[in-house]
């Protein structure tokens, strides 16, 4: 694959160009705050599926990326965490590249990652402070990253996936590793490690996978990741575990890069949350009962983004309120490459409706010159709000702070 091919497909930081027109509710004033201990590094946040708890990694500031797993209760009427300090249920000691994402099952939540020695640990929380810790049998290996469960309600089954470096741990981008590859396993054979696909890294930049990230479908066992097509684009490709024998299978086939699908589904259908071409541009991509490819049916820019040059959509996160959809998403300003945009550039958290006429929009943080990253919706029982992590303009992800903030959203009674 060229280079040239590769830095098209591979977050390019256009300057995004409006697709579409979009209002702004007027009687939505952005408003957010600082939460948690000031003092603290929160990086990871994530809501189990049910409400109850969040999950997430204090990171130490020795840029070594190691840290803590933990695990809180959050109250649904006041997004307030217990303790206020986030520190509920010390679960095991990891690193950024290990650390653990949540899942459901028939039993309840529950979540996954790796420790510091390269054993995989799963964890089900019996309250905000409490929790039970089981070192799966999976063989060690610290070349792997990225973990995520399954998000399946109702069965007694699940699994979970990551990515594994040929040689070395650590970021996607490290040269050492000439491919990468997407593995799972079932929980109820932890032993035994399956290979879904395996990717050339390119000289320089992410493997498809790690520009299309790997996701499972919330609701079943399918997994949506990218691949590089015979015109250098980055399509969505499926592996669906419902199948009686799965393969991958390409699932999108239009002219766009696509960057961080989320796929979800919603009235019967399946849905697609990439963004597009390293813009600041997300696309709605739409797959009916039955067919294989999605169609692209919606675009949604931020209409009126005080950012310059903003870039790169991402971090979709849906939210259903009231039965319509929405979803909540970042953008940043433009610059070099991915990890200068996403965790180094001023950067804000916005909603906008999906699959509504006329489309609307909010921006969500309040106007600060400070990176902000990974939105994470939290609907609780009268209104909805978004969690996110932010760090001063220009600062290393691996020494500085990630404060945590939740911002109001217009959803709400």
């Amino acid at each position: 694959m060229s280079s040239k091919l590769f830095a098209a497909a591979a977050l390019s930081m256009l300057i995004a160009t409006s697709l579409n027109t979009m209002t702004l509710q007027p009687s939505f004033t952005p408003h957010d705050v600082q939460v948690g201990d000031p003092t603290v590094s929160y990086a990871n946040v994530e809501f189990t599926a049910d409400g109850r708890y969040m999950v997430w990694f204090e990171q130490t500031k020795d840029g070594t990326g190691r840290g803590t797993v933990w695990h809180c209760g959050i109250d649904p009427e006041t997004a307030e965490f217990i303790p206020p300090d986030c520190k509920g249920f010390r679960a095991f000691e990891s690193t950024s590249w290990g650390r653990a994402n949540p899942g459901m099952d028939a039993d309840g939540p529950y979540y996954v990652g790796m420790d510091q020695q390269g054993y995989l640990i799963f964890v089900r929380p019996t309250g905000p402070t409490t929790g039970e810790v089981t070192v799966l049998t999976t063989p060690i290996d610290l070349t792997r990253r990225g973990f995520y469960p399954t998000d399946l309600p109702n069965q007694k089954k699940g699994y979970v996936f990551w990515i594994k470096n040929e040689r070395v741990p650590g970021s996607g981008t490290d040269p050492r590793n000439r491919w990468v590859e997407l593995q799972y396993i079932d929980l109820s054979e932890p032993t035994q490690i399956r290979v879904i696909e395996r990717q050339e890294r390119p000289s320089r930049g992410f493997a498809p996978m790690d520009v299309g990230f790997v996701r499972w479908f919330r609701g079943k066992p399918s997994v949506t990741y990218g691949a590089l097509d015979k015109n250098g684009y980055i399509q969505v490709r499926e592996f669906d575990l419902t199948q009686p024998n799965p393969v991958p299978r390409t699932v999108t086939e239009d002219p766009h890069n696509k960057i961080d699908p989320f796929p979800w589904v919603f009235n019967g259908q399946d849905i697609l949350l990439p963004g597009l071409d390293a813009k600041a541009i997300t696309g709605v991509y739409v797959r009916s009962p039955g067919s294989l490819l999605f169609t692209l049916v919606e675009t949604i820019t931020p209409s009126g983004s005080a950012l310059a040059h903003p870039s790169l959509a991402q971090s979709n996160e849906p939210i259903v309120w009231a039965d319509k959809a929405y979803t909540a998403y970042q953008v940043n300003e433009a610059s070099a490459n991915f990890y200068q945009t996403a965790f180094a550039q001023t950067g804000e958290i916005w909603l906008s409706t999906v699959l509504q006429s006329p489309q609307q929009q909010w921006r969500l943080s309040e106007q600060t010159d400070t990176a902000k990253a990974e939105p994470e919706p939290y609907v609780g029982r009268s209104r909805v709000w978004v969690f996110y992590s932010s760090l001063p303009k220009g600062a290393n992800p691996l020494t500085a702070t990630w404060s945590l903030h939740r911002a109001n959203t217009p959803l709400g009674r």
